[in-house]
């Protein structure tokens, strides 16, 4: 009988710890807060959640949860408080406007907003808004030209639509094109604040597909919502917030077939879509009455 020596148990030890990547992002005991002294108030409370490369995490949560604020903190838009925040494997915590900038540029992360016709230059044509990113990095025109192309092709839009300007699309074509200016980077992260929630059914159905194939295709995702239904058949994991705190976060099935907070099961049964029967109006008056204890 052979017996494997303590130096070949250590090698595949080694071997084992390098087949775990390293998360995309990893955020630890957050807290934000706005303003100063008696008229501050508190956004976000010891959040901690994690991103690995190719995954996508829904966070879920009603309006003032702070949903957006950790989408902000996480590019820098707003200073953390307390806690820790990496991104692509940088301690980005502490960074300065001149580093964000330089990370930025790099295009390691990128942000969809909810409403594309804003955040997408009126002034400039759809090829334009698709290459600025690229062009900013130092890529040739002709190359960063291809690579817009090729990524409106990725989000299902034809070649035809790159002379145009984003006030003559329709709203589920500007936030595809939106979507498409995110990728055309190659970011390792990519963020999606209510990507969906501005869009009629049709549109909301063609953006929740191409998120999938996405998510198919091992990029990482956080898809951001106040709609569990959107976010339920295109995440791997759902990280649910209220009032500023991360209450349960658990794979996509445990969450809605086992949900184990109060507000986890209060939205799992006023999504009609995922469940044959409702969550009925006394119930729903009973937990309503333990989140308020």
């Amino acid at each position: 009988m052979s017996v494997a020596s303590p130096q070949a148990g250590k090698a595949q030890v080694a071997v084992q710890e390098k087949e775990i990547p390293a998360p995309v992002l990893a955020v630890e005991g957050l807290d934000v807060r706005y303003g100063r002294g008696r008229r501050g108030r508190s956004a976000l409370r010891g959040v901690s959640l994690s991103v690995a490369p190719g995954e996508t995490v829904g966070v879920i949560g009603e309006t003032g949860s702070g949903k957006s604020t950790l989408a902000r903190a996480v590019l820098g838009l707003v200073r953390a408080s307390a806690g820790s925040i990496r991104v692509g494997g940088d301690e980005v915590t502490g960074y300065g406007s001149r580093r964000w900038r330089a990370l930025r540029r790099r295009g390691i992360v990128q942000y969809v907003f909810q409403d594309p016709l804003r955040s997408l230059d009126p002034d400039l044509t759809i090829e334009d808004s698709l290459i600025e990113p690229l062009l900013i990095q130092g890529v040739p025109r002709k190359e960063a030209v291809d690579r817009g192309r090729a990524f409106l092709d990725r989000v299902h839009l034809p070649t035809d639509l790159l002379g145009r300007l984003p006030g003559e699309l329709s709203g589920g074509q500007r936030q595809r094109v939106a979507v498409a200016r995110a990728l055309v980077t190659e970011p390792a992260l990519v963020i999606l604040d209510e990507p969906v929630s501005a869009l009629d059914s049709a549109n909301r159905v063609q953006v929740l597909e191409i998120l999938k194939e996405l998510r198919s295709a091992g990029t990482s995702l956080v898809f951001i919502s106040h709609d569990l239904g959107s976010i339920a058949g295109t995440a791997d994991r759902i990280a649910v917030l209220y009032r500023g705190e991360l209450v349960e976060v658990g794979t996509a099935r445990d969450v809605i077939n086992h949900p184990q907070h109060v507000y986890t099961r209060l939205l799992v049964g006023s999504a009609p879509t995922l469940h044959k029967r409702t969550t009925g109006r006394a119930e729903r008056e009973a937990l309503r009455a333990r989140l308020s204890d």
